[in-house]
């Protein structure tokens, strides 16, 4: 760590060794941290959760979806002293201020990593919503899912890039991109009792309901997982990206981090089609990590791998390890550099899955890109 660049401290968590939560805390930013590293243990993927109602300011909306989130996550054995990650959507800019506030304030003593992006939300005159994965204490056999949000059990994990849709309406780009990712989930296995999470960017994002009763259908018959819903900047309808349950692989893997190769599908180098990440290995969660200044696109780019790498050398891994990255980026330009940047830092034989979208804003008006990042601890000798 070059101690010129930010300031870190190290906390650590948890009632027992198998649920031992390192975070690697913001110093300068309360309330959040650059890394958060957890053993391989049972994992609740959350939904959008919003304030019950509209009426109060982005503060207080923040501060009653943080209340509802502590119930959500006390129904299923865990409480917010257990969240690792946890991504905040804001209709505008103008309520990021109060929002990070909010947070700082309720994960003082056990930050997460924290990423923060504009988007249009589902609920009219909601402010802020939020999505969270955490620990819990339950240890169920296969995924459980119940009111909107999914309990992973411990073991192998998959992570499935993201998968574009481009016909001629939003429902059924809705479908024919879910039937893709079926596809690949199908050749490692695996079926929609796996999933735990949809993340869908779509556009226009006034037809966010369309496109909730296509997954709705295609998941008809069993529970339909936690649906994360982001507005991005495209010409096509949708990208959807999933996360599931590795128990049912077979075989399962042996390595930490794996990247299979999947039938009809181009390799490329700065992004792999799938991630498994083999059971017992501890995940590392990245996040928030901008440029922390305006200027350039290319300057801001540079700025922020710099960041992930020394984030990475202080969580024990490397770029070698990356399980799965989520760019957001402000504007095309940002988005054509980022390609670019890529192929200098990630070995192009094992990139991370990865989704890689524009969006209105980032949070702040003068920021080009934030990163959300998912990793594994590095293997051999230290």
């Amino acid at each position: 760590m070059v101690l010129g660049l930010f300031s870190i401290s190290f906390a650590q968590s948890g009632t027992n060794r198998s649920e031992v939560i390192k975070r690697l805390a913001k110093i300068d930013h309360p309330g959040s941290s650059w890394a958060v590293r957890a053993a391989d243990a049972p994992l609740m993927f959350t939904g959008q959760i919003m304030a019950p109602d509209a009426a109060s300011d982005a503060r207080g909306q923040a501060e009653r979806a943080l209340d509802r989130l502590g119930v959500v996550l006390n129904s299923a054995g865990g409480d917010i002293s257990r969240v690792l990650r946890l991504n905040a959507y804001v209709a505008e800019d103008k309520d990021t201020p109060a929002i990070e506030a909010v947070v700082a304030a309720r994960f003082a003593g056990a930050p997460p990593v924290v990423t923060l992006v504009r988007s249009s939300l589902i609920v009219k005159d909601a402010r802020v919503a939020f999505d969270a994965v955490a620990l819990i204490s339950r240890a169920p056999t296969d995924v459980e899912i119940a009111s909107g949000n999914a309990v992973m059990p411990a073991g192998a994990k998959v992570f499935l890039s993201g998968v574009s849709g481009r016909v001629s309406d939003l429902p059924t780009s809705v479908q024919e991109t879910m039937e893709k990712l079926s596809a690949i989930s199908g050749h490692l296995g695996l079926g929609k009792r796996d999933v735990v999470q949809v993340k869908i960017f779509l556009q226009p994002f006034s037809e966010f309901e369309a496109a909730r009763r296509e997954i709705a259908r295609i998941f008809s018959g069993g529970p339909v997982p936690p649906i994360v819903m982001v507005e991005w900047l495209s010409t096509a309808y949708t990208e959807i990206e999933m996360v599931l349950s590795g128990r049912a692989l077979k075989p399962q893997p042996q390595a930490a981090l794996t990247f299979p190769t999947i039938p009809g599908r181009t390799l490329s180098p700065v992004y792999s089609h799938v991630a498994t990440v083999a059971a017992g290995t501890p995940l590392i969660f990245l996040g928030g990590i901008d440029a922390g200044h305006s200027g350039p696109p290319r300057e801001q780019l540079k700025r922020v791998f710099e960041k992930l790498g020394s984030m990475l050398f202080e969580a024990d891994s490397s770029y070698r390890q990356l399980v799965k990255a989520t760019y957001y980026v402000a504007d095309a330009t940002t988005r054509m550099t980022l390609n670019e940047i890529r192929p200098v830092y990630y070995d192009p034989a094992r990139p991370p899955a990865a989704t890689a979208v524009v969006v209105s804003s980032v949070g702040r008006s003068d920021r080009a890109c934030v990163i959300d990042m998912i990793a594994v601890p590095r293997v051999g000798p230290k």
